[in-house]
């Protein structure tokens, strides 16, 4: 089984269309999409059912699945009609998956929502996993695991190994018990430390081909569960590739992504 997916971010540029020819091109068996308008990346997004629709069937022809959508921000509003919207888009494209970041500051009315919201997720044939990051409440991978500690409903936890190494400096909490698996996984490299002011930009914008960095990837690919599926998600800037297209781009990194999880024997 091919463990990667090609994230939207990867060609942050591509329409959903067009990610899914460069997937089918490359071989790789599912892409990432965004089915939220993302204000940090303005990444193209499917809005609507009809979209979906379409692109579903482009899919299917070309052998390319669905693997996950981002991102679903849960906020102090609750469940929205755009969150709602999205589950439906993610049901009519096949999803299997949807990354949840917590958006609450209140974080018990936040697990009260999300324990709402999975629910609604798993009627439209979807799994969430929850991802912690540098931008909001929850920014360990133990803080998530505490957090999701407390939600009565069947969640898992996506690790991006960016905020691995921005938010705790490296990889050593995974080691640590928590109740709630790993359902999901997000892989780029970087330098062993950025600018704070540098983060964001760098999360949507500039993240290093997979070992062209300082991350301990192949730490990370081994310690997580083998059944695992990987979004590679390495968004660069325009001068790492001069005059690229976005194939060029998304074949850059895949080939390198591939190399790495065959080096740590986890492909």
């Amino acid at each position: 089984m091919e463990r990667l997916s090609l994230h939207q971010l990867a060609a942050i540029t591509a329409q959903p269309g067009e990610l899914i020819e460069i997937a089918a091109k490359l071989e790789c068996t599912t892409v990432t999409l965004f089915a939220q308008h993302s204000t940090n990346s303005n990444a193209p997004y499917v809005a609507t059912v009809t979209e979906a629709r379409t692109l579903k069937a482009q899919a299917d022809d070309l052998g390319v699945g669905i693997y996950s959508l981002e991102v679903f921000a849960l906020g102090p509003d609750g469940i929205t009609d755009a969150l709602k919207t999205g589950l439906d888009v993610g049901g009519t494209l096949g999803a299997k998956r949807l990354t949840v970041v917590i958006g609450d500051d209140d974080l018990s009315r936040a697990q009260d929502t999300l324990a709402a919201f999975v629910p609604l997720a798993n009627a439209h044939g979807i799994s969430p996993h929850v991802e912690f990051h540098a931008f909001g409440k929850i920014n360990t991978y133990p803080a998530l695991c505490d957090f999701l500690s407390g939600v009565d409903a069947p969640v898992a936890i996506s690790a991006d190994v960016l905020h691995f190494y921005r938010n705790e400096g490296g990889l050593a909490s995974m080691a640590q018990p928590c109740s709630v698996p790993i359902g999901h996984a997000q892989l780029c490299d970087g330098p062993l430390t950025r600018p704070r002011d540098e983060w964001l930009y760098e999360a949507v914008r500039d993240r290093k081909i997979p070992g062209e960095g300082a991350f301990d990837l192949i730490a990370f690919l081994r310690a997580l569960p083998r059944d695992v599926r990987i979004d590679v998600e390495v968004p660069t800037e325009e001068a790492r590739f001069p005059g690229a297209t976005n194939l060029e781009r998304c074949e850059a990194v895949l080939t390198a992504a591939r190399r790495l999880l065959i080096e740590a024997e986890v492909a």
